[in-house]
């Protein structure tokens, strides 16, 4: 894991991405437009900021990695297990499709994904030249949006599993991501107690999103998995974190491009 500071905008990349030079990073809050409480690379105008604050924010990332602006391919997200495959950037004023993964093996299409404490999952098939991105937070997690991303790349461009390379970016740690009794009942249908995604003590429950979706890669046969280990909650004068702060709070992004 590397850090990279251009014009006050940082991110973060993998080693894995780095030593084939995909373009990628996992951009923090610092060095954007918007004001508190998206203070300050907020991307997502859902949360309440202006449209004008984040296409320079968007504008900023662009030119940190040295991207067109106009590249990026994003969705709105809905915390499902749909896979779009993405040809062109989507234009402003499109619709965006709801959906929570995105391939391509189109150059010059930067993938733009949104966390605050969901697990951001970039993928990349060095051989084939395809890459993606995924958005789990617990419900994506267990509709297996990981597993449906891998299908997606075997299936429409032929990728081998144990070839692609996976790498899993900050999010929430299992300390601080409580789940209730009836989100506990939906992980043990889908994971075993010896896989250790839950963590009981006397009246709490805690989840660990991101060891849930490095067990879904790695059943999918996905061997090489990098884990930022980076915990959004603990972190949040760095990354935004819908827990830490309320609710109120902006969205951070991923992006990755060939």
């Amino acid at each position: 894991m590397s850090i990279y500071i251009s014009k006050g905008i940082t991110y973060l990349t993998s080693e894995l991405l780095e030593f084939y030079n995909v373009k990628h990073g996992f951009f923090m809050r610092h060095g954007g437009t918007s004001p508190f409480p998206w203070k300050s690379l907020n991307m997502a105008t859902s949360v309440g900021d202006s449209s004008e604050n984040v296409i320079e924010n968007r504008k900023r990332i662009a030119d940190s990695l040295k991207i067109g602006k106009f590249e990026f391919y994003d969705l709105w997200q809905v915390h499902s297990n749909e896979v779009v495959i993405a040809g062109k950037p989507r234009q402003r004023g499109e619709p965006h499709l709801k959906a929570d993964a995105i391939v391509t093996d189109k150059v010059e299409l930067a993938l733009l994904m949104q966390f605050a404490d969901c697990v951001p999952i970039l993928l990349y098939d060095p051989e084939r030249k395809v890459i993606a991105s995924a958005h789990a937070g617990w419900k994506g997690t267990l509709s297996g949006i990981a597993a449906e991303t891998v299908k997606v790349m075997v299936e429409k461009y032929k990728s081998e599993p144990g070839k692609i390379i996976a790498v899993i970016g900050p999010s929430i740690c299992r300390e601080h991501y409580q789940i209730g009794d009836d989100v506990a009942s939906k992980v043990n249908s889908v994971f075993k107690p010896e896989e250790k995604v839950l963590t009981y003590t006397k009246e709490k429950i805690f989840m660990d999103l991101s060891a849930a979706n490095k067990i879904l890669l790695e059943k999918m046969g996905i061997k090489n998995i990098e884990i930022m280990d980076i915990c959004t909650f603990c972190n949040k004068d760095d990354w935004f974190s819908h827990r830490g702060e309320n609710g109120k709070t902006g969205r951070f992004a991923s992006v990755i491009a060939l």
